[in-house]
């Protein structure tokens, strides 16, 4: 085919080299991406410190998200003198210590620790004298009969085993049985 001003329009513009070149960056691209957040959602799981985290009472089954349960945590609500200080959103990072069974809350502090085992987490209440925070652990996928049976002990309370990274970043990794529920 010719163009008007007299040159011959490639038909064949998927065999060019720029075309190529385009075609494999963006693939790289693409698969740089999802490398990249595949690495950060299991670094802390590969790397990070495990502790055992009680839940709160609360209903377990997400009809949206089938077998995802929703987690709430004795760490989900802080109690605070401070707590206007506190922006909804602003990231803060909660000092845990080791208990008999699982791990307590410490201390809450909006600069990172410089020891100790801490998790990060973001407000998402702001009450008169207590914070609720989230931490990126609140939902955990389960297969359908285990979810079944563990559905009554997570609205009783339950323990869940938790990877801590040192940067504060927590990933679930499972939850621990207790008795006949699993």
């Amino acid at each position: 085919m010719k163009l008007n001003s007299g040159l011959v329009q490639d038909t064949n513009w998927y065999q060019s080299r720029t075309f190529k070149i385009g075609l494999i960056l963006a693939i790289t691209l693409q698969l740089s991406v999802l490398v990249v957040e595949y690495l950060g959602s299991v670094w802390p799981i590969w790397t990070g410190t495990p502790i055992i985290l009680k839940t709160q009472p609360y209903d377990p089954r997400s009809l949206f998200r089938g077998n995802f349960v929703r987690l709430s945590y004795d760490i989900s609500q802080v109690e605070t003198d401070n707590a206007s200080d506190y922006k909804l959103g602003s990231v803060v990072y909660v000092s845990v210590k080791e208990g008999q069974r699982h791990w307590r809350f410490q201390s809450l502090s909006k600069l990172k620790p410089l020891t100790g085992l801490f998790i990060r987490g973001r407000v998402r209440a702001n009450y008169a004298n207590s914070l609720s925070i989230e931490y990126g652990i609140e939902a955990f996928f389960m297969p359908k009969e285990k979810a079944l049976l563990a559905q009554e002990t997570l609205r009783e309370g339950a323990l869940m085993r938790i990877f801590v990274s040192r940067s504060g970043k927590a990933r679930v990794l499972e939850f621990v049985c207790l008795g006949d529920a699993c």
